[in-house]
This record gives structure tokens, sequence and C-alpha cells, in this order.
């Protein structure tokens, strides 16, 4: 085949078009709104913990910083800036009783779900005032609290009665 002059500039000008529109498109700039970028957890993940119905559907399922230990139970999620609604923290305690939570050095709100010995939800403490020393108390003897961005219970219609089960990873 035989080409001129002419088609041969073409065909060269045709390359460097495509290949300017792919670097422009490959640099352009990205909106947020259009690209969402995923922030990190704010939690180290341990576990996932599933909110129980009396009916056995799951209600919500959360990845759970496990707080085990005196020095993370009372560290709890202070200082932390953010909270997703798949995520939270799960109080295991060593003594069945009732316990005190504050939000000192927590700058979110959070809802604070006490469970009691068998599993199941016994009060909640929703939407606790951040950076505050009031005390949020269980009313009644609990093994584990969680702890969640304010709203969750009443967005997943998380109640008394209300069970969970869980597991470390």
């Amino acid at each position: 085949m035989k080409t001129t002059p002419h088609s041969a500039s073409t065909r060269i000008l045709f390359v460097f078009f495509f290949l300017g529109a792919v670097l422009l498109c490959a640099c352009s700039i990205r909106h947020p709104e259009i690209y969402p970028v995923r922030e990190t957890s704010s939690i180290r993940i341990d576990g996932k913990l599933d909110f129980v119905r009396t009916d056995q559907s799951v209600a919500a399922s959360i990845d759970i910083e496990i707080a085990d230990m005196p020095e993370t139970q009372a560290k709890g999620l202070m200082g932390r800036t953010s909270l997703d609604y798949t995520e939270g923290m799960l109080f295991v305690f060593e003594y069945v009783r009732p316990y005190n939570f504050w939000m000192k050095n927590t700058p979110i709100s959070l809802d604070i779900i006490f469970i009691g010995q068998d599993g199941c939800v016994v009060d909640i403490a929703e939407s606790t005032t951040p950076m505050s020393n009031t005390i949020y108390r269980s009313k009644e003897p609990i093994k584990y609290a969680a702890e969640v961005k304010a709203g969750f219970a009443k967005y997943f219609k998380i109640e008394k009665g209300t069970c969970i089960k869980w597991r470390r990873l």
C-alpha cells in the first residue's frame, strides 16, 4: 500500500491528538463527590459484632475494637475524631455489675449500648455530649457495652431486648 505524505501526517496528528487526550484525562483533577475516597477506619479491627432482633434477623453488623483490659477500657474512644456506622468499640468486662462511662476527651457524640450477661440490651445512652464530664451509668448490671456513632441505635432500631453475637478475628 502506497502512502502519501498527507495521509502520513494525518496519522501522526491523530496519534498525537489521541495521546494528548489520554494524558489530559489521566492528569485531570477528580472531584471528590464523583470519586469518593473511603476514609480509613478509626478503630483497630479486633472482631465483628451483630445486633440481632428477637426474630433472629440481623439489625446491624459492625467491625469492633475490643476493650477487655482496664487500660483499654479507661481510654475507650477518647481522642477519636470520627466513627462510621460500620464500626464501634465493644467493652468486655470481667465482672457483671453497673458501670459508668463519660465523654471526657471524646470529641464525637456516641450511643452507649449497655448489654447484660445474657448478651441482650438492657439500656442505651443515646447521643452523648462530647468532651463532657457527664456520667452515663448502666441502670442494670452489665457484662458488655458497645460504643457506636451517635444515632446508630435509633437508625438501626436497636432497643432493649435486642441481643448481640460477637467474635474475635
